[in-house]
């Protein structure tokens, strides 16, 4: 049969109060004039009802939007269209597949038999026997499945007697079953769903757990996206044996320059028999162009709250807790902070007697030439008042002005420093109401020597080409003169600073590669020791050991032999002949999508000696996860971690066995995850 065509031109204007989204279905722009294409096998144009019949391989266009069909009758009067068979009606990558259509180009309402509606962004698919248009992007759907999968058997799916769907809005349920790989898991006489393609308000799936401490778990949220720059999240949590658990997450990023969260607990903890708490909070905010506050909070009702609560060993291993509020201003070649800082020991109950900084106020300039760049200076000024509820407390006051001259000669680099440091105290005692003050003067002279050898070479060694070396020896002397501390309170390392006279001699290494592309680190290497030469080593910061002539060694050990994959050891070397006192291993590397290793190990003499391992791989669909904490020194698994997430295209479903002895638990969780209803991480 020949083919026909013929061109329209469509006048749809729709008045809507309302904004709406991009990338909705059948969406027209107001006030916009469409030209129409239809081509067909048989066309005809009904002059006196203004009516067009298309018959076989019907094809419309309209701007982006395409109507396939075997038959078509367009009403141009009342802006109908009907459509019957194979019909294909595809709006910037949106799809609707069904047998028969009505739709009304003005009210972009109609009705779908037998239809399947496949929303690009996002990838959600719903189909239903009967489906009512009651909007631009709403639909009715009586017995109806929605999911996020393909296929003709997704292997997941919502069915339900009615569906509701708002594209960008929700797909509210009545009568609904969750259905994976075609087997009903659970019924839900009511749902509601966040049909999203960007963040939407809705329920998050839940987390089930059983723990042998606290019984059955179920952890239950609400994610509530109130604005573009504002959300939250709701908690309500079931520990069964300890109580409900509520809670709620804020946050917002108004600005770059204006962000923050602000988390809070409660649970009536039926196990401690009281009400305990958490609250959590930060603020990053920059003011009047260069003034920056940063609030970081974290208080706890109790000494064992992290122990109970913590979601990570490390949370649960925690011993003291810090919240601040600071305040950085930048002044012309100069800094000032300002910083208040609130510490919670969990190590005891009684936080009477602990120190917080309220507040710590320093200055600082930058190296400022004088005498024609052969001297530079700087200045650091600081304030801290010590307060506590028990004891003495406490305000220092620090100057400390400094010289410094840097020399050159002969390929030598050298530096030379003078520091004052004058410092004052104010002792408020608990059992008097007199205050007194002390006065600490000392100054501190350091002299620093060093030169650097450089080669490149190359080697074919694991294809790494052109390589520098750098081998940097060097030595520094410092010297602080004897100083009486009568008076002077112990507050921390720095109120004590005893007599030295040591010299410091050190070897840098440095491995690099380099090529057009790029300068890459391949190994670094440190060794340093200090010598007394004045006799036996004080305690100090500046050095690591005490009591004799000889320092104990340190060491650093880093390796980039190739991409994702490093290796860190830092070492300290007892030289009283007891071996190792600190060291510290970590390893780390990653190959594509295949596997992951992390491994750290951390060990002291005296403490701990502990070892944590972090191992995982991907094959096909399975995601495993091993990880483990060890303590050698008292033989025992502190916590171990079974994961495996089984994750095709389109859901996720995640097992995972935790084992832990701080505190003594052990807990099977399980947890699912939906593309497109919930993260699919």
């Amino acid at each position: 049969m020949k083919y026909s065509s013929i061109c329209l031109f469509l006048c749809v204007v729709i008045f809507s109060p309302f904004a709406v989204y991009a990338a909705k279905l059948l969406e027209y722009k107001p006030s916009l004039t469409n030209q129409v294409d239809i081509s067909a096998r048989y066309l005809e144009h009904k002059k006196e009802q203004n009516v067009y019949i298309a018959k076989g391989d019907v094809d419309i266009k309209e701007g982006a939007r395409i109507l396939n069909a075997d038959s078509l009758v367009y009403d141009d009067n009342s802006k109908e269209i009907f459509a019957e068979g194979n019909i294909l009606l595809q709006d910037e990558g949106d799809v609707i597949e069904c047998e028969k259509l009505y739709l009304n180009l003005v009210t972009k309402t109609g009705t779908i038999e037998k239809g399947k509606i496949f929303v690009k962004k996002g990838g959600f698919q719903i189909a239903g026997e009967h489906i009512n248009k009651v909007g631009e992007s709403q639909y009715k759907i009586k017995n109806g499945e929605i999911t996020t999968c393909e296929g003709e058997r997704p292997a997941w799916k919502f069915l339900a007697n009615d569906i509701d769907v708002t594209i960008e809005g929700y797909a509210k349920t009545k009568g609904a079953k969750f259905k994976i790989l075609n087997t009903t898991v659970f019924y839900l006489p009511w749902g509601i769903f966040p049909v999203k393609t960007e963040r939407q308000s809705g329920l998050l799936m839940p987390t089930f757990a059983l723990s042998s401490r606290d019984g059955t778990k179920l952890k239950t949220s609400y994610f509530w996206a109130i604005s573009k720059d504002k959300d939250a999240t709701f908690y309500l949590d079931y520990i069964g044996d300890r109580g409900i658990k509520p809670g709620a997450e804020f946050r917002y990023a108004l600005a770059e320059t204006f962000k923050g969260t602000l988390y809070s607990t409660i649970v009536s903890d039926r196990k401690y028999d009281r009400t305990r708490y958490q609250i959590k909070a930060t603020h990053d905010q920059v003011m009047w162009k260069d003034l920056t506050l940063k609030i970081k909070t974290n208080y706890v009702s109790d000494v064992d709250y992290m122990k109970d609560f913590g979601d990570t060993t490390t949370e649960r291993s925690e011993n003291l807790i810090k919240s601040t509020a600071y305040l950085e201003k930048p002044l012309p070649k100069s800094l000032l902070t300002i910083e208040g800082s609130y510490f919670k020991n969990l190590t005891h109950k009684n936080n009477d007697y602990v120190f917080q900084y309220l507040p710590s106020i320093s200055f600082f300039t930058e190296y400022l030439p004088i005498l024609k760049e052969r001297f530079y200076t700087d200045i650091y000024a600081g304030l801290t008042s010590f307060r506590r509820a028990e004891g003495a407390n406490y305000t220092r006051f620090s100057l400390e002005p400094r010289l410094r001259m840097p020399l050159s000669w002969q390929g030598i680099n050298f530096l030379i420093n003078g520091t004052l440091y004058e410092t004052g105290y104010t002792i408020s005692k608990s059992d008097t109401a007199n205050n007194s003050t002390e006065v600490r003067q000392t100054a501190k002279i350091e002299g620093d020597a060093n030169v650097q050898f450089l080669r490149n070479y190359t080697t074919e060694f694991l294809n790494i080409g052109e390589i520098q070396s750098i081998v940097k020896p060097q030595l520094t002397y410092i010297y602080i003169p004897n100083t009486s501390f009568s008076g002077i309170p112990n507050i921390d390392p720095y109120d004590r600073m005893y007599n030295t006279n040591v010299i410091t001699y050190s070897l840098h290494h440095y491995l690099n590669t380099m090529s057009d592309q790029k300068f890459r680190e391949l190994s670094l290497f440190e060794i340093a020791q200090t010598y007394g030469i004045s006799g036996n080593l004080e305690p100090s910061t500046l050095y690591d050991g005490s009591g004799s002539r000889f320092s104990n060694i340190k060491t650093k050990l880093t390796l980039y032999p190739i991409d994702n994959f490093s290796y860190t050891n830092e070492s300290t070397i007892n030289t009283s002949g007891n071996g190792i006192a600190v060291m510290r291993n970590s390893l780390n590397h990653k190959y594509s999508n295949l596997y992951w290793v992390n491994l750290s190990h951390y060990y002291t003499s005296s403490l701990s000696n502990e070892l944590f391992s972090d191992i995982g791989g991907f094959y096909k669909p399975f995601e495993g996860k091993y990880q483990i904490r060890y303590s050698f020194k008292d033989g025992t698994w502190i916590d171990t971690m079974y994961q495996l997430t089984y994750r095709p295209d389109c859901w996720a479903l995640t097992l995972a066995l935790i084992q832990s002895t701080r505190p003594r638990d052990t807990t099977f969780r399980l947890s699912l995850d939906l593309a497109g209803i919930t993260s699919m991480q």
